[in-house]
């Protein structure tokens, strides 16, 4: 193990140096373990080494214990799965697989900080006048010293000298005033993880009897910081360009003569509030195959100098020629960069990612959006039509999991065709949507939207046709009945989820109709309606951009990062976003301990943050543990659409 921290001493004396480095001992021991190294541990006693099987390959539960393991990237993260006898009603199984976070981490070199145990110290000003009434002067052993405080930001300076000899014990550094300290510094960078601005910074040194740091003094910190995250957010993505382009070739992908890779990314944007009025849109690309961002941005219309020079110059209070003498000096410092609607912010962060992804050595040829055609058209749109790269194509996947809403939003569109005006007291018409008999309920619609998302994530892979024919028999299964069965779609045997196959199969009569789970009559108009909805769906255009079964559930975990470094429910400024954006990002890709910026600012780091830094790491890459009980009680699903 790593050992980190201070030295130890001599065995059986009691230091402060021997708990902490009983502290780092722990710390470091606990990181020794590397994921493949847990995971061999959970293993099956068959498995002959920890990277047989692995997370994107799946292992059913089978009976007999020697079962070949596809191969496939080494990106992924390694899982494994024990079953117990399936003669054995009582058996328990357990799952054992890897976090996402553990993937993207493990691919970072690991690093060794050198900790700082510089701990800070609390204490009330009548207890130190106490223990410097103990204080005697070297020179001449008088007890008359005086102490003057000085306070630099949040910090206090001490001066102290001796009436009597006028000897001056501890003097006052020169140039303080203009320097950053650390104290300040730390608690500053707290309150800007925790998502607060000045203002609440304020009140919390208010209630805690702290000196009171002004605003543009609380700026320049902020400042500081905020560039500070973004240089090494930039360093960190230079290092997963590295790393992408290292597990492409382990995929057999390389780079083309000018050292430019293709890849395929996820793109998704996000806004600060909802609606058409968000002052500031972050746009991500994360990369496919390893889960990592591999470039971002961040745009804002609002600038708060401007605004307030333009309110200063509407009420007279600024003549126009000071105003335009004022504007131009501030140009080079507005944090503005997008005008426009707050809608077209996503693609126009699209835009600037794929104009300049060949400078980082990369080509993103395939973009999987969550249907916004709207940047897809301004990427293919750029260079007059010609894409953003000459003679290369940028191809177009669907989200699974977004294009299944599509079809419960069609379907619930049906339904509120039908609706009645009713009028309320104060004078206004309320729409009253009803369902009648021969139409579609919300329970149906779920469910139907649950068995759409079913099939395209257990076809992908396949092909067109085996995709297209999974979705329109679960439509077509729900829609059947005694008089009209129309299981022409779902799959033959015994082994069937189609109760009617099976019967079929076993030569059997089946069942009656009326006892599925899902099952709906409607009107032959009503019918052809929804069936013209399933047959747009599934249009081969749109099933070859499904075959993949990918989704955005990274960028969506992203965001939620994000969010949780800027509250969406406050106003922010430009550096707030920019630093929960970098600083989310980093934490994102290379976990906690290595985004962490104490070192980065010259605040060095003590075992206290090492260890908290681990522990949030260790919480992030969590191994994650099914255990379940096979219950004796057997459950049907042959009635119910793909046996969901």
């Amino acid at each position: 193990p790593r050992m980190t921290g201070s030295p130890l001493t001599t065995p059986g004396v009691a230091t402060p140096h021997v708990a902490t480095a009983d502290v780092a001992t722990h710390v470091a021991t606990a990181d020794v373990a590397a994921p493949h190294v847990a995971t061999a541990d959970v293993a099956a006693p068959h498995v002959a080494t920890p990277h047989v099987a692995t997370a994107d390959v799946a292992i059913p539960h089978v009976a007999t214990p020697h079962v070949a393991t596809p191969v496939v990237p080494s990106s992924a993260v390694a899982s494994t799965s024990t079953a117990a006898d399936a003669s054995a009603s009582d058996s328990v199984s357990t799952r054992v697989h890897l976090s996402s976070a553990t993937r993207r981490v493990s691919m970072y070199e690991k690093i060794n900080p050198v900790v700082v145990d510089k701990k800070m110290i609390c204490m009330e000003n009548k207890r130190f006048d106490e223990i410097l009434s103990l204080v005697h002067c070297s020179l001449c052993f008088s007890k008359k010293i005086k102490v003057t405080y000085y306070n630099h930001h949040l910090e206090t300076v001490l001066s102290i000298s001796c009436t009597e000899c006028k000897n001056s014990l501890l003097e006052k550094p020169y140039g303080i005033r203009k320097k950053l300290n650390t104290l300040t510094g730390r608690m500053v960078y707290a309150e800007m993880v925790t998502g607060g601005g000045y203002s609440s910074f304020a009140r919390k040194n208010a209630l805690c009897n702290l000196p009171r740091l002004g605003f543009e003094t609380f700026n320049r910190y902020t400042s500081v910081i905020t560039r500070i995250s973004i240089q090494s957010c930039n360093k960190i993505l230079d290092e997963t360009r590295l790393i992408v382009g290292k597990e492409y070739a382990k995929c057999d992908i390389l780079p083309d003569a000018r050292g430019v890779l293709d890849i395929d990314v996820t793109y998704d944007g996000t806004w600060h509030t909802r609606g058409h009025n968000s002052n500031f849109g972050i746009g991500v690309a994360i990369d496919a195959l390893t889960k990592l961002v591999v470039d971002y941005q961040v745009l804002c219309k609002y600038c708060f100098i401007c605004s307030s020079l333009k309110n200063r110059l509407k009420k007279k209070r600024l003549a126009m020629e000071k105003y335009e003498q004022l504007k131009q000096s501030h140009e080079s410092k507005c944090t503005k960069n997008f005008s426009g609607s707050s809608g077209k912010m996503e693609v126009e962060a699209a835009l600037i990612i794929w104009q300049r992804s060949q400078k980082m050595k990369l080509r993103y040829k395939t973009i999987v959006s969550d249907g916004d055609s709207a940047t897809y058209k301004g990427i293919v749109e750029l260079n007059d039509g010609a894409g953003p790269y000459e003679g290369i194509h940028v191809a177009k996947e669907e989200c699974i999991n977004h294009y299944a809403k599509r079809l419960r939003k069609r379907l619930t569109s049906l339904v509120k065709l039908h609706y009645t005006e009713k009028q309320l007291r104060t004078g206004k018409k309320r729409k009253q949507y009803h369902q009648k008999k021969g139409m579609l309920t919300d329970f149906v619609i779920d469910k139907l939207a649950q068995y759409f998302q079913k099939n395209l994530r257990e076809n992908r892979g396949s092909d067109v046709v085996t995709m297209r024919n999974g979705i329109l028999a679960s439509f077509f299964h729900c829609s059947s009945t005694d008089d009209n069965p129309q299981h022409q779609l779902c799959p033959p045997g015994s082994a069937s989820w189609c109760f009617y196959k099976k019967a079929l199969a076993d030569n059997l009569p089946p069942p009656p109709h009326t006892t599925m789970k899902v099952q709906f009559q409607l009107e032959p108009a009503y019918f052809k309606k929804v069936h013209d909805i399933y047959k747009d769906l599934t249009r081969d255009e749109m099933m070859e951009r499904c075959i993949q079964g990918r989704t955005q559930n990274c960028n969506e975990s992203l965001h939620k990062r994000i969010w949780s470094y800027c509250n969406k429910a406050l106003f922010k400024n430009k550096w707030q976003v920019d630093f929960a954006t970098s600083n989310a990002i980093a934490e994102y890709n290379a976990g906690y301990e290595r985004s962490c910026l104490d070192i980065q600012l010259g605040y060095g780091r003590s075992s206290l943050n090492q260890r908290h830094l681990r522990n949030m790491d260790k919480k992030m890459q969590a191994v994650i543990t099914n255990v379940h009980k096979k219950r004796k009680r057997v459950v049907d699903t042959s009635y119910e659409a793909g046996g969901h």
